[in-house]
């Protein structure tokens, strides 16, 4: 009897143990936002050109996830996994950031990447590039997630001010879970990114 007894409390015991376990395993995985960017290949086109690039975050809410998209990214912490894409299968998981460490990110890999040297600061005779981000926002409006992303690009050099307002919208249909909403935030990040022409900037503004 002390026997059957003994073996049922051991029971409950890992019972018990296995559920708080499980229980603390749900409540420490928090639902984050991953975004793809798709890197264009490397370019020469502004080799040898150096520019000071700045980056400042002047969204009205600091909001990443929209109304309807809070009911499935409960308890979102603002973690967002930079993951990029340099060819059809080559894919690399380069960190988690808040909005404005991804755009500083991608934006440096993006100007780099043509060829540009970027300097550690402001310096005479160097044009300098800010980018203000305005908005960055995914949401679930009825069955499709929607992204939008805006932001304004200043190009300046002695004195000459060139400015620019970019946005990016998408919108893609929820089939199950978070893919579909990975896949329009990393879409639409992704060109907007692109949308910034970095060499006709230095042409317009240069050759006045």
């Amino acid at each position: 009897m002390l026997g059957i007894l003994m073996k049922t409390l051991s029971f409950r015991v890992k019972f018990l143990t296995f559920l708080v376990i499980g229980l603390f395993v749900a409540c420490a995985i928090l639902p984050r936002l991953d975004v793809t960017y798709t890197s264009l290949p490397k370019s020469s086109a502004l080799e040898g050109k150096e520019l000071y690039f700045e980056l400042v975050d002047e969204r009205p809410t600091r909001d990443t996830i929209g109304p309807g998209a809070k009911r499935v990214f409960k308890d979102f912490a603002g973690n967002i996994t930079l993951i990029v894409e340099t060819g059809p299968e080559e894919r690399s998981t380069v960190g988690m950031y808040g909005v404005r460490e991804l755009f500083e990110h991608t934006f440096t890999r993006y100007l780099e990447n043509m060829g540009l040297k970027l300097a550690s600061g402001p310096r005479e005779g160097i044009p300098q590039l800010k980018v203000a981000i305005h908005d960055f926002t995914l949401d679930l409006i009825g069955s499709s997630w929607t992204a939008k992303i805006v932001y304004e690009a200043e190009f300046s050099h002695d004195k000459r001010i060139l400015t620019r307002r970019y946005q990016g919208e998408g919108e893609k249909l929820r089939v199950s879970g978070l893919t579909q909403a990975h896949q329009v935030m990393s879409e639409t990040f992704s060109d907007t990114i692109h949308q910034l022409d970095v060499r006709k900037m230095f042409s317009a503004l240069l050759n006045r």
